[in-house]
């Protein structure tokens, strides 16, 4: 009898349950399937297909790996344009033009030359190194500055790799003014502020090999031995008349000597056949109790005319010294400053 109550009981309980959803179903509003879109008690004639967005990927953090950034990249780029201005990166392209077998190289030089030296020449051996040196400028009168000497050169180009050239440069100085300080000059004595009239003349010749001895199509390395030959000639005298003019002193001078050194040619550049190149020189002369040494750097720029021939002018900077020492007679001179020669090769 109380097993009966019991499920009796739980049975009411279950039937109540039931009635209370059904009740609560009703009263509720109808609501979206938010997979489907449809309500939920909405019966669908096929079967929907959810769309679903996949989520987004979680942010990693950043690393400590340092970003590869060339440095100064916009700098280095601005000056991009200016490298072919660089003279380091010039001459692999360059085409230096250099005389072919049996043509001429021809052309005038004016040298913008400043001199400076001193000479002696005593009747009787000199007790001392510098006893009776004259200076040029302070008791001859010669201006340091603003002398003008030319000369004409000449190369003839017999071999493919030799050739022979020659050179003549004569000189002519006239100087009058008072001397600085008393000197002595061939036997001959000037007073201190006397007015003394000078001239000074030199013809120089030059004739030698230029052997080639390494040649590129942007450089050449050539070595050169002249012969030189120099004659001088000193006139020094007083500016007086009658019984007081003082006879000049006339001083003459020649000396032959031996002249060995290398040439080096560099192009540069090239304009629409036109050539820019880097021209070197030096070289060391001796013999005749003389010694002497010369240096010169300048560029040449070559306008082709037809084929094989060119125009060219050529500018820079000569230096040249020479010293004649002998028991009775010195002369030290040196000459340097800018040069212009122009010419042809053909």
């Amino acid at each position: 009898m109380l097993r009966r109550s019991a499920i009796s009981l739980f049975m009411l309980f279950v039937f109540a349950a039931a009635l209370g959803a059904m009740a609560y179903a009703e009263s509720a509003s109808p609501q979206n399937d938010a997979a489907v879109g449809a309500g939920i008690d909405y019966t669908a004639t096929y079967k929907g297909i959810a769309k679903v967005k996949p989520p987004a990927p979680t942010p990693v953090p950043a690393t400590s790996t340092p970003a590869k950034v060339k440095p100064f990249s916009g700098v280095i780029s601005g000056f991009e344009g200016l490298s072919r201005y660089n003279p380091v990166t010039w001459g692999p392209e360059c085409v230096v033009p250099i005389p072919a077998k049996g043509q001429f190289l021809i052309g005038p030089k004016i040298f913008f030359s400043r001199i400076r030296g001193d000479a002696r020449k005593d009747l009787v051996a000199a007790t001392t190194p510098t006893h009776g040196l004259v200076d040029l400028e302070d008791h001859l009168g010669f201006k340091r500055r603003g002398n003008v000497i030319w000369s004409i050169e000449a190369l003839y180009q017999f071999r493919p790799q030799v050739g022979i050239r020659y050179s003549f440069t004569p000189m002519t100085l006239e100087a009058s003014g008072n001397a600085r300080t008393a000197f002595t000059f061939g036997g001959q004595s000037f007073s201190s502020g006397a007015l003394v009239r000078s001239k000074w003349e030199r013809f120089q010749h030059r004739a030698g090999i230029l052997y080639n001895i390494s040649y590129t199509t942007n450089s050449l390395t050539s070595f050169y031995a002249d012969w030189l030959h120099i004659e001088d000639k000193l006139v020094v005298g007083g500016a007086g008349t009658g019984n007081t003019a003082t006879a000049p002193v006339i001083w003459n001078d020649s000396k032959n000597l031996a002249l060995l050194g290398l040439e080096f040619s560099k192009g540069l550049r090239n304009y629409r056949g036109n050539t820019l190149s880097l021209d070197c020189k030096a070289g060391i002369a001796f013999l005749d109790d003389s010694l002497g040494y010369e240096a010169e750097a300048g560029l040449t720029y070559l306008i082709p005319i037809k084929t094989g021939r060119f125009g060219f002018v050529k500018g820079g900077y000569q230096y040249m010294n020479l010293k004649t020492e002998r028991t009775l007679e010195t002369f030290n001179t040196s000459l340097d400053g800018a040069f212009v020669k122009i010419g042809f090769l053909f």
